[in-house]
């Protein structure tokens, strides 16, 4: 399919999109655990798809506890070539959206080419929206994560780190974005100004994306509660000054300050279970942490370039 820049998004099919995973990079052989798309035409969803999907390699502990996906449900469930040919048709000839979809799309690169198939050739140069870059231009920098910005206008999501549940608030994020710019009679051009241009299909396929709440707490640079799974696969609460991250023996490590401990230390990014924005007057968490994590009494991890 041929889009026009001037096409309203009425006219412009569009596949929402989310993937679950076995870890935070692409690049780094992690795996789709789990898939969903809703197709949409003329603003109403025409097709559905989501399936569980087998990656053939361990789950973590830390991506069970945040997602729920755990290694014996996705065991004997399709592999990812094996699920292809149902998705295809929901994505070809649509416009791609999603919540931080260039994450998504780093993993569909990958899994498309260990099925023998390239995700350009498969689906074309698509059209590529994201509801994160829409909200950045909107309302800055910080809270844009999708549990937390979608409460703030008014969607209340049944849960997240589903990929269903996370396509279905994303798409009814995206319709109350675009509401007061035109809505689905806004053009692709303008939808592209929205999110400050066009994002190309081709260059997701990168080697450094990151989960959207990491990014954004690295790139903000402030105190966030840390959920974190420790050795000991105790869930624990840490307030923590992100860094950076870096890659050792194969693993993603997030170098952050611990405020209890006033010390850098080092965790493995895999064990993460949630990060949230933190009130600099209280220290309480800003947005909602599960009650029945235990704060960690010795801020765990692994000390790295200790303060003198």
């Amino acid at each position: 399919m041929t889009f026009s820049l001037l096409q309203p998004l009425a006219q412009v099919p569009i596949a929402v999109l989310d993937v679950e995973t076995t870890g935070a990079s692409a690049a780094m052989g992690h795996k789709v655990i789990e898939i969903a798309i809703v197709r949409m035409e003329g603003g109403r969803t025409v097709a559905r798809y989501e399936s569980l999907i087998d990656p053939l390699r361990p789950i973590g502990a830390g991506v069970t506890a945040l997602t729920g996906i755990s290694q014996s449900m996705v065991t004997g469930m399709p592999r990812f070539a094996d699920a292809l040919p149902a998705m295809l048709p929901l994505l070809q000839g649509a416009a791609l959206l999603g919540h931080n979809i260039p994450f998504d799309l780093s993993f569909l690169h990958k899994e498309f080419r260990r099925a023998g198939t390239d995700l350009v050739e498969a689906l074309g140069l698509a059209p590529v929206l994201d509801t994160v870059r829409i909200a950045r231009r909107r309302f800055g920098r910080g809270g844009n994560s999708l549990p937390v910005l979608s409460r703030r206008l008014g969607i209340d999501p049944v849960t997240s780190h589903r990929a269903m549940a996370d396509v279905l608030t994303t798409a009814g994020l995206f319709e109350v974005l675009i509401a007061s710019v035109g809505g689905w009679g806004l053009c692709l051009c303008d939808a592209y100004a929205q999110q400050g241009g066009p994002i190309d299909l081709r260059r997701s396929a990168g080697t450094d994306l990151l989960p959207w709440e990491l990014e954004e707490a690295l790139d903000l640079r402030r105190p966030v509660m840390m959920e974190y799974l420790d050795a000991r696969q105790s869930l624990t609460q840490r307030i923590i000054e992100p860094l950076h991250v870096r890659r050792v023996n194969g693993e993603l490590l997030l170098i952050a300050h611990c405020q209890l401990r006033d010390d850098r230390r080092t965790f493995k990014v895999e064990r993460i279970v949630r990060l949230s924005r933190v009130d600099p007057a209280t220290g309480a968490a800003l947005d909602p942490v599960s009650p029945d994590v235990a704060p960690a009494p010795d801020c765990g991890g692994k000390a790295v370039n200790s303060k003198p």
